[in-house]
């Protein structure tokens, strides 16, 4: 057993409407881009070009030939798969002892990051920039480039400034030369749209200088019902292929290849207080609908997954994280959980972040389906127990069942009698627990020498002016 066939929300006809409209948007609405060697770029790719309005229009034959011209992905070949990783942006730590909301400081944030390192299907990164206690203000930006570093061996993802850019690539050329390659693969920047259809100045000066010296930044962009895109779930879907369109028109006009991929991050707002939502069905809807037109044009597919808006470890913490990843794995064949995080990705629980490692490997068992075979078939064993008899004992038990059942560590595994006497622990209970004995074992390792350490600080220092002392990983 590997796959199976994809759920579906459009008939022909509506996948066919939704592309129409997206290729209208490209050729008839455009894209405003605040850089003229970009649209230089453009123009030499074979957009319409309005370099006075800033403008840039493909035409229904450029978008066509590109799809067409795209690498293909071979989805009845996608083996189906469920990650779980620990980003970290801008918000709360969510105190597991306390409950109580606490803006980020570093004992706080490396403690949290200690936590994912030790959690088998969750994987730490440091994600984009923000303001921690115990850091200079001044330093911020290069000190998380440099922290990514020792955690990952790349830099962080957050540049927001051309200045910023500097410095980053000197990271990455000082972390090049210790590990022997060019800097390129150890630059994970990613720039966003601001939407709809809009590079603006400083995200375009940033995406051209790395561009410039042959390295790629990524390009990201949002859509939120209502707000960026229409309310509507068709118009928003016809508006994020155009994005997507636009995106990899930019890397293909200045890296040539043919990569082309839809992405979906389409949430509603709320019509009542504004909030951006992650713990609502639409997003899933236009997951599955996304991905259903990735399939029609042959490209991979990633969906915004595995996200809640509640504000502590919950039922609804749980239900929408698990409404989210599940009819997006079943659309998609893979599906991501951002373990830990809360609100709209402004809490970071630790007990959350145990809970959802849970459901990352319960949802990972489900993935891997199962082997349908003489062995597993168990005739013999069948035949040996007979009619009334029972398999707990037997020798086909004891050699399947560690890889046939998956087994919890914080979910409930016995009945009430059982769970009461062992002291009527709940879930969050135990994950609490969990993250006090982890937090007790090693720290992560650090992936990079105390050479190159020193090199990395006295580029902070240089960049900031201010002296940042090396981390002490917990």
């Amino acid at each position: 057993m590997r796959t199976w066939g994809p759920i579906r929300v459009l008939d022909r006809a509506e996948e066919e409407a939704i592309h129409r409209t997206m290729l209208r948007i490209c050729n008839e609405v455009g894209f405003i881009v605040e850089s003229d060697a970009i649209l230089g770029r453009l123009a030499a790719f074979g957009a319409r070009v309005d370099r006075a309005a800033q403008r840039a229009f493909f035409a229904p034959g450029l978008v066509e030939r590109f799809i067409a011209d795209s690498e293909r992905l071979e989805w009845d070949a996608v083996e189906p798969s469920v990650s779980g990783s620990a980003g970290v942006y801008h918000g709360y730590y969510l105190e597991p002892d306390t409950d109580a909301f606490i803006p980020w400081t570093l004992p706080d944030l490396l403690r949290y990051l200690k936590l994912a390192h030790h959690l088998e299907h969750t994987k730490g990164f440091i994600s984009v920039t923000f303001g921690v206690r115990g850091v200079p203000e001044a330093a911020i930006e290069p000190f998380f480039h440099y922290l990514a570093f020792k955690l990952q061996g790349t830099s962080a993802a957050g540049v927001t400034d051309v200045r910023q850019a500097a410095i980053v690539l000197d990271m990455c050329e000082a972390a090049a030369a210790e590990l022997g390659d060019d800097g390129r693969r150890r630059f994970r920047g990613v720039v966003y749209l601001v939407s709809p259809l809009k590079l603006g100045h400083q995200e375009a000066e940033v995406f051209a200088f790395f561009a410039e010296r042959g390295i790629v930044a990524g390009i990201g962009h949002m859509l939120s019902l209502g707000g960026s895109a229409p309310v509507t779930i068709a118009g928003a879907l016809a508006l994020n292929l155009a994005q997507d369109i636009f995106t990899h028109v930019v890397h293909r006009a200045y890296f040539g290849g043919r990569g082309l991929g839809v992405g979906c991050a389409v949430s509603p707002l709320d019509m009542r207080t504004g909030m951006y939502c992650y713990g609502r069905p639409e997003q899933q809807l236009a997951n599955v609908a996304l991905a259903q037109m990735a399939r029609r044009y042959g490209v991979p597919f990633w969906g915004h997954c595995g996200l809640s808006d509640a504000k502590r470890p919950s039922a609804e913490a749980g239900y929408q994280k698990a409404l989210g990843a599940v009819p997006t794995l079943m659309a998609a064949g893979r599906a991501h959980i951002a373990t830990g995080l809360l609100s709209v990705d402004e809490v970071f629980s630790p007990i959350q972040m145990v809970i959802d490692n849970e459901m990352v490997g319960a949802l990972k068992r489900f993935a891997r389906g199962f082997e349908v075979s003489d062995e597993t078939l168990a005739f013999e064993a069948i035949k040996a127990a007979g009619p009334g008899g029972g398999f707990l004992g037997s020798d086909h038990t004891v050699q399947h069942f560690r890889r046939e059942l998956w087994e919890p560590s914080v979910f409930a595994r016995e009945m009430l009698a059982g769970w009461q006497s062992h002291g009527a622990k709940t879930d969050t209970d135990l994950a609490r627990e969990i993250v006090h004995d982890l937090l007790r074992r090693e720290p992560p390792p650090s992936r990079i020498s105390p050479q190159l350490e020193r090199e990395l600080l006295r580029i902070v220092r240089k960049a900031a002016g201010k002296e940042v002392p090396p981390i002490d990983l917990p």
